[in-house]
């Protein structure tokens, strides 16, 4: 069964790419209509293209349909004839796990859909469906599928880089940096790269590397705020025999070794105004001229260099030569702190905690929508290095599957402090009666997992020190920390 209408959502006769193809799961005739009828009443049209639907009445067809060409994102009913709705969500994660999946459910079902989310789906509707909450969260997945399929290229070509160093985001920030390396994999021109402390500087080095066209060779790292001071000159261009005291025998330097491959310059902003001469003669002649040595030796080296410093403002004040840094910056990439790119945090940190939960043991974690809006908010000074060590330690004290707010704020420097007395982050726009039930939850998880590692996780300890009878606290445990305390001591 299809449905044969497209949503415009350009201006006629300026369509620039294929129909977004919805495919919706459904075999109630009356909410297929309704469905349709609320997609065509949700305003798409910031989203750009054209959107078209096909509409399947029970998972067997999806499959099939879903085998013989691609759609961007699926719409499927909890209640199928047949294969179910959860069914079908782990055979699409199966066949694409980037294909984002929203469930539709009825109240009844909720729990269903929230173990369709630990399964890989995306997000969850309830029935009836609003065309308000529905156009919500269809900005929010196809904002993500989009993402995935700008990324589906880097990805085949830098898999094992992608996944491991979480070189992902959705802004348009980060946008013009997959834009910048794919310009910088074209040539061996050098590149220069801005940013902040723990911004992935380094990573965007390596990615550049990989995509090059010699992946395979060497990949110099060289940090220059960790070069033994007197020995900076030899350990970058190498020496000769007899060089000075202790240089027994001729050593290539770091530069020399990453011959045919790239050398990566860490924080070049801290190299001594010395070696700036010298490494801009290797820049503009290829040649390089070991310590106490007469000769030259050829290389061929693609250049990247990063650094947190503003060199403009260095070269100004005497600090870095003016020459060198315009040498270095032919392709200069900037990258933003994670404050001014909000958009890439939920990307960023879905992420990791997919890839960290697998690896520690704890493949059904996920973030509720206020440990989102918690993290979301937070300025993070230490940028995507910081945001990785908080998801790993939310993953490694993690008691249950859900990763809340409350576990996030507890997790952030200076946070306990500032959120005293302070409502969280979401509950002002709840009603007063749910929002202080809410609050209270938190507080009560809050306060049992403080006395728990106040007390070494000694229950009748805890228990007694909290003056709540240890069988109320035991039965509190289960409720607020999934923990079954019955036999323990």
């Amino acid at each position: 069964m299809s449905h044969g209408g497209v949503l415009d959502a350009k201006t006629p006769g300026k369509r620039s790419k294929a129909p977004f193809t919805i495919l919706i799961v459904e075999d109630s005739p009356t909410d297929i209509e309704l469905m349709l009828h609320a997609l065509e009443d949700a305003d798409l049209k910031p989203l750009g293209g054209d959107f078209e639907m096909e509409v399947r009445a029970n998972a067997e067809g999806a499959l099939q349909l879903l085998a013989e060409r691609s759609v961007d994102l699926v719409l499927t009913d909890m209640m199928l004839p047949g294969l179910s709705g959860l069914d079908l969500v782990g055979r699409i994660q199966a066949l694409d796990p980037n294909l984002p999946v929203l469930v539709v459910t009825r109240m009844n079902t909720v729990s269903q859909a929230v173990d369709a989310m630990r399964r890989g789906a995306f997000d969850y509707i309830v029935k009836p469906v609003n065309a308000a909450d529905l156009e919500m969260r269809l900005h929010r997945a196809i904002r993500i599928s989009e993402i995935l399929r700008r990324h589906a290229i880097y990805e085949h070509h830098d898999r094992q880089v992608y996944e491991s160093n979480s070189l992902v985001g959705g802004s348009r920030a980060f946008e013009q940096i997959i834009s910048r390396i794919r310009e910088a994999t074209q040539s061996r021109s050098t590149v220069l790269i801005t940013g902040e402390t723990g911004t992935g500087k380094g990573l965007i080095a390596r990615a550049i590397h990989q995509q090059s066209l010699q992946p395979d060779h060497p990949f110099q790292i060289i940090d220059c705020t960790t070069l033994p001071e007197g020995m900076m000159e030899s350990e970058l261009f190498g020496h000769v025999r007899g060089a000075f005291t202790g240089a027994i025998s001729d050593k290539p330097g770091l530069i020399e070794l990453a011959n045919g491959g790239t050398v990566f310059f860490d924080e070049i902003g801290e190299l001594p105004l010395p070696l700036q001469s010298k490494l801009l003669r290797v820049l503009e002649d290829n040649e390089v001229r070991p310590v106490g040595g007469t000769r030259v030796r050829t290389v061929n080296i693609r250049f990247i260099a990063a650094t947190n410093r503003d060199l403009e403002r260095r070269v100004r004040d005497g600090s870095f030569r003016k020459d060198l840094y315009y040498r270095l910056a032919v392709i200069s990439i900037a990258v933003l702190p994670l404050r001014e790119r909000r958009e890439d945090i939920p990307v960023i940190a879905r992420h990791l905690l997919t890839k960290l939960s697998r690896e520690m043991g704890k493949p059904g974690c996920h973030f509720d929508e206020r440990a989102m809006e918690a993290l979301v908010a937070y300025d993070w000074p230490g940028n995507g290095r910081e945001l990785r060590n908080v998801v790993e330690r939310a993953v490694l004290l993690a008691t249950n599957e859900t990763v809340r707010a409350s576990d996030i704020r507890g997790l952030l420097p200076g946070r306990e402090a500032d959120s005293a007395g302070i409502p969280d982050i979401g509950l002002t726009s709840l009603p007063y009666i749910e929002a202080k039930e809410r609050a209270i939850d938190q507080f009560t998880k809050a306060y049992l997992e403080a006395k728990l590692v106040q007390h070494g996780g000694v229950i009748t300890k805890a228990a007694e020190s909290s003056g709540i009878p240890r069988q109320h606290f035991s039965l509190l445990m289960k409720r607020f920390l999934g923990s079954d305390a019955a036999g323990e001591t």
